[in-house]
């Protein structure tokens, strides 16, 4: 399941190494953040950065031109490199490229991510997410990992050649391995790496990938965070002008909503105040675009809190996916789970869930959903376990596919005509009460028979409310049937020695 399994060599050396022991079931949600390389004392790191800008600094050029779309497509599109097992995906490797909208968009957009207007140190590849719809973390290390492939490969190879046995390593040329610019173009290298073999039985490599450029949450430049920054970068203006300028526009803004109130004899917000102050703010930005550098200079200093955050972000994650994730599944594969594949898979997928409770509830299982006692499992966390616990099976079991009205958190088969539906919902989630129609939907758009509903509690109350809403949508007599209210708290299991 893990790349120290699969391969034979130990999580241990792996870290050691510094690389991260990944998941070959399915995607970590993990994510190269650019600023971490730029922000590095290894030289490795800001060798990076420059083969990165000067990339930009190539495109930048050539969008000065009129391209055709084939030159656009060449130079401009990036596809996904899913080697790294690293994105959302909950079934194998496998997500969204960046595409032809990205390509189009950056071709458009390059002079804006390489002007710095002299205010920030460095050019960062990121801040043109600043400026796109549908930007996150996915794209942007998408677009890092296409632009230090050959890194990557030469990282894992290094590794690979050292500690692991050569059956279990293979020749791969990698497209777009590096870039010639003398030609103008991408070029393949061939490097000894580990493999799997995908779902069509194909030979397809796998690369590791350092911690120390990884984290969980958004990238140190995002567009939510350039948002909610617009104190401090009224603050860092440099520019006398322009940040008598802002203060001003933002201070009119302001008056106006005072005013308005004083007039209707309503009290004034300061919540009100601090949205009206962002707006403000959000359109200052469209006609300077020096605020964004001011932004990213900002982000340049920020050093030890950015490695400090990204560091406990990793480490939550890789508890929840490595440690949590292995101990869970000890349990289940120890606790003498028998398959029967002659069950439907609606079945089957009874027979998992109600394991997943049992293990959860009464082997410990709950206690790999909390670290120092504070709850880490989100429901995508709870989902990505449940993966875990099907893996080796002949049950299909496809995660959070959308077949016309939505994403459905599973759809477990045995062939088209036999397919069921897992739900799983936090029971903080606001939207508890609406499963029930949701799955309805799916089931009509999957042509499925039934679903079954998980619903995970972490507190007394949340377990009262969670049956409350059952009662109330009239399906109290499915609780231990088709809806399984699977109790995670850890506050109300005591030892059977004091029990």
């Amino acid at each position: 399941m893990f790349f120290s399994e699969r391969f034979q060599v130990s999580s241990k050396l792996i870290k050691e190494y510094g690389a991260i022991d990944i998941s070959l079931v399915c995607d970590i949600p993990l994510f190269i953040d650019p600023m971490l390389i730029f922000n590095s004392e290894k030289k490795v790191y800001k060798n990076l950065h420059e083969s990165i800008v000067r990339y930009f600094y190539f495109l930048y050029t050539k969008a000065t031109q009129r391209l055709t779309a084939k030159e656009i497509n060449a130079w401009f599109n990036f596809s996904e490199v899913p080697n790294n097992w690293l994105g959302y995906s909950l079934v194998g490797n496998k997500g969204l490229a960046l595409g032809e909208k990205y390509a189009k968009f950056l071709y458009k957009n390059i002079g804006f991510a390489i002007n710095t207007h002299g205010i920030s140190q460095s050019q960062h590849i990121e801040k043109v997410m600043l400026l796109y719809d549908g930007s996150g973390k996915d794209k942007i290390s998408d677009l890092t990992v296409n632009l230090i492939k050959g890194f990557l490969c030469e990282y894992t190879e290094t590794f690979s050649l050292k500690y692991i046995n050569a059956e279990f390593l293979g020749k791969f040329p990698v497209d777009k391995a590096y870039f010639n610019y003398e030609t103008e173009s991408f070029v393949s290298k061939e490097y000894v790496l580990p493999y799997v073999y995908d779902e069509k039985g194909r030979k397809e490599y796998v690369l590791l990938t350092p911690y120390d450029i990884l984290r969980e949450d958004e990238p140190s430049i995002n567009r939510k965070d350039f948002y909610d920054s617009y104190e401090r970068i009224r603050t860092a203006i440099e520019n006398d002008t322009l940040r008598a300028y802002v203060n001003n526009y933002i201070g009119l803004a302001v008056k106006q909503y005072e005013e308005n109130q004083r007039r209707n004899r309503r009290a004034l917000r300061e919540k009100s105040i601090k949205k009206i102050e962002k707006a403000a703010f959000r359109e200052l930005s469209r006609e300077y675009p020096e605020l964004y550098d001011y932004y990213i200079k900002l982000r340049e200093t920020d050093i030890d809190e950015i490695r400090s955050t990204c560091l406990s972000e990793l480490n939550t994650q890789l508890e929840k996916l490595f440690v949590s994730s292995q101990k869970i599944i000890s349990l289940f594969e120890n606790s003498g789970y028998q398959v029967n594949e002659k069950l439907t898979a609606r079945e089957e997928a009874k027979e998992r869930l109600r394991y997943f409770k049992h293990i959860i509830e009464d082997c410990d299982g709950y206690k790999n959903l909390y670290v120092k006692g504070k709850q880490i499992a989100k429901e995508n966390d709870l989902q990505r376990l449940f993966r875990f616990v099907w893996y080796g099976t002949n049950y299909k079991v496809d995660a959070e596919p959308n077949n016309g009205r939505g994403q459905a958190d599973f759809i477990v088969s045995m062939g088209q005509k036999d397919q069921s539906i897992v739900e799983f919902k936090l029971a903080s989630n606001s939207t508890l009460a609406h499963v029930f129609t949701q799955v309805k939907i799916y089931e009509a758009a999957n042509c499925a028979d039934g679903s079954l509903i998980a619903i995970f509690c972490f507190s007394e109350r949340e377990y009262l409310y969670s049956e409350q809403i059952v009662k109330d949508a009239g399906y109290e007599s499915m609780i231990g049937e088709s809806i399984y209210l699977i109790d995670c708290r850890n506050d109300n299991k005591p030892s059977a020695s004091i029990a």
